[in-house]
C-alpha cells in the first residue's frame, strides 16, 4: 500500500496508537525510550486506507527511538513486508513499471547511531546491545562512520546500517567486519532521502 509516513515529533505522537495493543512495548533505556513490537498478530500493522494513521504509526514502531523528553532522536526503517506476504504485497498490487533500487540482502544486523552525553553510540533496535557494542569498537578504527554519523545525526537523519560479521553470525559467515549503509532516513517526517547507492 502506498501511504504517506507520518509525521512523529514526540513520544506522546505514538502512544495513542499502540494503547491497549500488548504486542508492542515501550522500553526505558539510559537515553530515553524504545518503542518496539514484539510480536505480530493478524491485523497488527494494518491500514483501512492510506489516510489510517493509526496503521502507518504502528508500522513505525520498529524499534524508534526517544530522548529522556520525548522528542525523537532515531527512526529505522519502517515496517515492511515481502511479496506476497500480504494483499497489498501481492504481486498484482504492486507497480513493476515504477522505479526502484534494488539492495543486496545482507544478513547482518540494522544498526543505527543516536548522539548520547555528546556521543555518537550504536543502537540496535532495542538499544544499546551486545551487538551495537561491536560496532562502537569497529567505529573506533573507522571514523568516517562516526563523522557520517554526526552530520546525519545534526541534521535529524537517522543513517541505517547492515553489520555483518563473523562476531555476530547469523547464517552467511562474512569474513571481515563491515558496516553498510542501506538507508538514510528524516527523523520527523520519516522519509528516505535518495543516497544513489
Amino acid at each position: 500500500m502506498n501511504y504517506n509516513f507520518p509525521e512523529i515529533r514526540h513520544l506522546g505522537d505514538v502512544l495513542p496508537h499502540i494503547q491497549g495493543r500488548d504486542e508492542f512495548i515501550v522500553a526505558e533505556r539510559e537515553f530515553g525510550y524504545v518503542v518496539n513490537y514484539v510480536v505480530a498478530f493478524a491485523d497488527t500493522f494494518d491500514m483501512a486506507s492510506p489516510d489510517d494513521v493509526t496503521g502507518a504509526i504502528r508500522r513505525e514502531c520498529r524499534g524508534i527511538k526517544f530522548d529522556t523528553a520525548g522528542n525523537i532522536i532515531a527512526r529505522p526503517f519502517h515496517k515492511f513486508f515481502n511479496i506476497g506476504e500480504r494483499e497489498e504485497t501481492q504481486p498484482g498490487n504492486l507497480d513493476f513499471g515504477a522505479s526502484h533500487r534494488v539492495l543486496t540482502k545482507l544478513d547482518g544486523s540494522m544498526i543505527h547511531p543516536i548522539l548520547h552525553e555528546g556521543e555518537i553510540r550504536w543502537c540496535s533496535k532495542m538499544g544499546f546491545t551486545e551487538v551495537a557494542e561491536q560496532i562502537e569498537d569497529f567505529t573506533k578504527a573507522n571514523k568516517n562512520y562516526l563523522d557520517f554519523s554526526e552530520w546525519c545525526i545534526k541534521n535529524w537523519l537517522t543513517p541505517i546500517f547492515e553489520w555483518t560479521s563473523r562476531k555476530q553470525k547469523i547464517v552467511v559467515d562474512y569474513p571481515e567486519d563491515g558496516l553498510t549503509l542501506l538507508a538514510v532516513r528524516n527523523n520527523v517526517s520519516g522519509q528516505y532521502l535518495d543516497i544513489g547507492v
